[in-house]
C-alpha cells in the first residue's frame, strides 16, 4: 500500500511537466519545420528561374537572321516577354511572385568581362529574378530566422 502511494505521488508531482517541456520544445521544432519549408521554398524559385532563363535562351537559337548583340538581344526580350509573363499557362514559371524581374544581356564575347576567357562569338546572358515568397520569422535572442537574401536570383548564358 505504501509502495502504492509513492508512485502515485510521483504521477501527481509530473502532471505539468509535460506542458512545460512543450513550451521549450515546441518553439524550436517550429522554426525548424518553418525554416524547411521557407528554404525548400527558395530553392524551387531559384531552380524555376534558372530553369525559366535556360528555355529563354533556348528558344532563341532559332533566330537565323540574328548577327548582333543588340539583334540578339532583341530576339531574346521578345521571347521573354511572351514567355516569363506572370500567371501565364503557357509560361516557364511554375509560380510568378509580383516582385518578378528580368534582364538579358549580350555582348561580343571577343571583349571578356573581367576575369573571363576571350571566345569567338556572342555571349547571352538571361537573369530573373523576385523576393522570397515567405520571409522569416524574428526570434527573440536569435534574430530573424531563416535569413534569406532580398533577391532569388537564376541566370544562365549561352554562347552564340
Amino acid at each position: 500500500m505504501a509502495i502504492r502511494n509513492f508512485y502515485r505521488a510521483i504521477q501527481q508531482r509530473q502532471k505539468g511537466a509535460v506542458a512545460i517541456e512543450f513550451v521549450f520544445i515546441f518553439p524550436v521544432f517550429f522554426v525548424i519545420c518553418y525554416a524547411i519549408i521557407v528554404y525548400g521554398l527558395a530553392f524551387m524559385l531559384v531552380q524555376n528561374f534558372t530553369y525559366a532563363s535556360e528555355e529563354v535562351l533556348r528558344a532563341a537559337l532559332v533566330c537565323d537572321d540574328c548577327s548582333s548583340p543588340e539583334e540578339w538581344e532583341a530576339q531574346i526580350n521578345t521571347i521573354a516577354s511572351v514567355r516569363l509573363k506572370k500567371d501565364d499557362l503557357d509560361g516557364l514559371l511554375v509560380y510568378s511572385p509580383d516582385s518578378l524581374s528580368w534582364s538579358s544581356d549580350c555582348r561580343d564575347a571577343a571583349t571578356p568581362a573581367d576575369g573571363e576567357p576571350a571566345l569567338d562569338g556572342i555571349i547571352c546572358e538571361v537573369i530573373v529574378r523576385s523576393a522570397p515568397l515567405l520571409d522569416g520569422i524574428t526570434m527573440p535572442g536569435f534574430g530573424k530566422l531563416p535569413n534569406l537574401p532580398a533577391q532569388l536570383t537564376g541566370k544562365a548564358s549561352l554562347l552564340f
